[in-house]
């Protein structure tokens, strides 16, 4: 009954086709598990039902989720694409993904006048990876593979992967400052917060 009346309610609107956008979003998304079922003839498993679908985004405007299609292959990308009216693709100006050149090569086929740049959160997530990978093969050099102690080099690796509004002295959620006793760095917690005890979980 539930799914009956969500039905009723979805089938109208996604028989819409969406309004003109001057900046798409591309991108996959993950939904369940595969599903297989097996060829009666041959007797191998086929897939029925991928567990990716690739999902098109309106940036700018107040569409949202504008559709999706089974799949993460340039050719299902650009299956979605070709559904669109040729002056729906027209008014694309800028198409916004990750890195990955599949995606870019469904867009130069369907969308061969729009600008392909990539999204930041993908461009933040790949510097954030390379300064990870810098800062563990430094301290492995100057530790000569031991476990390092308790830096704000080795220890704070939070704050590698926040942002400069999450990082700040004044917003961060613990800090790191030297201890004049020992040399060593100390982990202060803010006002109002304190880390639970593995009993307190």
């Amino acid at each position: 009954m539930t799914h009956a009346a969500f039905a009723d309610r979805a089938d109208p609107v996604l028989t819409r086709s969406p309004a003109p956008v001057a900046h798409l979003g591309i991108d996959e998304h993950r939904r369940g598990r595969p599903r297989f079922t097996a060829d009666p003839d041959t007797g191998e498993y086929v897939l029925l039902a991928d567990r990716w679908h690739t999902c098109f985004f309106d940036l700018t405007g107040g569409q949202g989720l504008l559709g999706q299609v089974e799949g993460r292959t340039a050719d299902d990308a650009a299956y979605w694409l070709a559904q669109c009216s040729p002056s729906w693709r027209d008014a694309v100006q800028v198409v916004a993904s990750d890195m990955c050149s599949i995606y870019a090569s469904a867009v130069r086929r369907a969308l061969p006048r729009a600008q392909i740049v990539v999204d930041l959160f993908h461009v933040v997530q790949l510097a954030v990876k390379m300064t990870g990978d810098v800062r563990r093969r430094v301290v492995r050099a100057r530790t000569g593979g031991a476990a390092a102690p308790a830096t704000p080099s080795t220890a704070s690796r939070a704050c590698w992967r926040a942002t400069s509004s999450t990082c700040g002295p004044a917003s961060s959620p613990r800090s790191w400052t030297p201890s004049a006793a020992t040399g060593t760095a100390r982990r202060s917690w803010p006002h109002g917060s304190r880390k639970k005890s593995s009993a307190t979980r």
